[in-house]
């Protein structure tokens, strides 16, 4: 008898110690990076980045669906087509959660190589574009992130996405934190969390970043 309850301690105290690991590293990963600051260009560019709108948040076989999801697509192509015409630095981050346990706990949502992952097709396609993969809420987790916005003397971002009390907002905060202007796109950004879009926006602005409508580029 005191054997198993022996047993039943270790078997629990493992688990608690499992869970708390867990729970640091997601609160490690939740974490805006931060970096050397960048150069002031002679002739600075401007980015879009579009953040994680996915098959699996938004697409017809979504299977995490944002209820925002088609609006988020709408603005985000606007915005597209408005970047493409003025010569913008185009960026498209996908979320890719590779790790099995968090996988497990997900459903499966954003599994490599997954349809899922992919980004929305009914983005608009610039031919010029490209995508970098994330694995952490800040986009600029992935170095080769900020070191292409480095080499097309990119100074100043704009962002839509989703969600934007995580990802949008951590990669807000880690652009930030190397010297870009951000710019957010209210209506162009997508949550599911406890806080309202008109709150984040006030944090955004807190942190040193603007908040426009799609109306307004």
């Amino acid at each position: 008898m005191k054997r198993s309850k022996k047993i039943m301690f270790c078997s629990a105290g493992s688990v608690l110690l499992l869970v708390l690991v867990l729970f640091a590293a997601i609160y490690w990963s939740m974490r805006p990076t931060t970096g050397t600051p960048i150069n002031k260009y002679a002739t600075p560019r401007a980015a879009l980045l579009i953040v994680d709108i996915q098959e699996d948040y938004t697409g017809p076989q979504a299977k995490k669906r944002y209820r925002d999801g088609d609006r988020i697509v709408t603005v985000s192509n606007a915005l597209l087509a408005q970047a493409q015409a003025n010569g913008a630095v185009v960026v498209f981050v996908k979320n890719v959660i590779d790790n099995p346990i968090m996988s497990a706990l997900m459903g499966g949502i954003n599994a490599p190589d997954s349809p899922g992952a992919e980004m929305d097709r009914r983005l608009i396609e610039i031919p010029a574009a490209v995508t970098f993969q994330k694995s952490r809420p800040d986009a600029f987790s992935t170095p080769e992130l900020d070191a292409y916005l480095r080499e097309k003397q990119v100074d100043q971002i704009f962002i839509t996405g989703l969600d934007g009390a995580y990802c949008v907002s951590a990669t807000a905060r880690g652009a930030l934190n190397r010297g870009y202007k951000v710019t957010l796109f209210q209506d162009g950004v997508a949550t599911e969390s406890s806080k309202n879009i008109e709150e984040l926006a006030k944090s955004w602005r807190q942190a040193g970043a603007q908040v426009k409508t799609g109306s307004e580029i």
